[in-house]
């Protein structure tokens, strides 16, 4: 008993002096930071928006302009998504993105395009588009070094609003990748609005990448594929992929990687 009060008394005393050396340097944390924010004033929108913006590690402001990637949901995927754009810059497999993550503050009204039927809410899409298209897109391309290509993504809602991005507005992005898109959306519209706008675009020349995880029959993906593989234009270079193995949350993060490879593999 006596030599294993010893013992705990030692490695007591060892503990203390572990805590004294110096080996807790609080004074030299330094932050590593992935990007900033800045506020926008929105006249179309009424109110300030807050805009995540990362640049790549080969960022100059003269010199090899960036593709930019428009990304909804920023507040919970703007760091898998900047961190996965990292590492295939990084391996160049991609060119160095210009991330421009838009954080939420009434998603509902702002990634729908309709008012739903059944529940009763959203709409505000058509206005959001004009924020990204009037106000957003020429803000960052009047102050950043960035090529005229650009990539819409989003996940579940706003995943649908992408689907509904591509087909309202063709001069707006020239890649998407839509992340187990919700097309159950008012009683499924989006099929409705997707087939009459491949059937009305036979020169259609974008890429588009759609992608489904463990998500249940009621999001209207299998539809979807169906109608893409009837009605797609032939000039239109798109891919879906389903991994029944992820969960709806963590969906982006292979989504990403894969989208990002599919599009710039061309």
């Amino acid at each position: 008993m006596k030599s294993f009060t010893v013992m705990i008394f030692l490695l007591f005393s060892a503990l203390i002096g572990f805590a004294q050396t110096g080996y807790i340097l609080h004074d030299t944390i330094i932050p590593i930071n992935i990007g900033y924010t800045i506020n926008l004033n929105s006249t179309i929108l009424n109110e300030s928006r807050t805009i995540f913006i990362h640049l790549p590690d080969n960022y100059t402001k003269d010199l090899n302009p960036c593709p930019v990637l428009y990304l909804f949901d920023a507040e919970t995927n703007f760091k898998p998504v900047c961190g996965v754009a990292d590492i295939l810059c990084r391996w160049k497999v991609i060119p160095g993105l210009i991330v421009v993550g838009i954080p939420n503050t009434d998603r509902m009204r702002d990634v729908t395009p309709t008012h739903d039927r059944k529940f009763h809410i959203g709409g505000g899409g058509d206005i959001f588009l004009r924020f990204l298209g009037e106000e957003l897109i020429p803000y960052i391309d009047n102050n950043y070094n960035t090529q005229s290509f650009r990539i819409l993504e989003g996940h579940s809602i706003s995943g649908m609003f992408t689907m509904y991005a591509f087909t309202a507005d063709t001069a707006l992005f020239d890649a998407y990748i839509a992340v187990s898109p919700s097309m159950y959306w008012d009683e499924q519209i989006m099929l409705s609005k997707l087939e009459e706008f491949l059937k009305a675009n036979h020169d259609l020349k974008k890429q588009l990448y759609i992608t489904l995880a463990n998500e249940p029959d009621f999001m209207f993906i299998k539809e979807t594929i169906e109608i893409m593989q009837i009605h797609s234009p032939v000039n239109l270079d798109w891919r879906f992929l389903q991994d029944t193995t992820e969960r709806h949350e963590i969906a982006p993060l292979r989504s990403t990687y894969e989208g990002l490879r599919f599009i710039f593999s061309k």
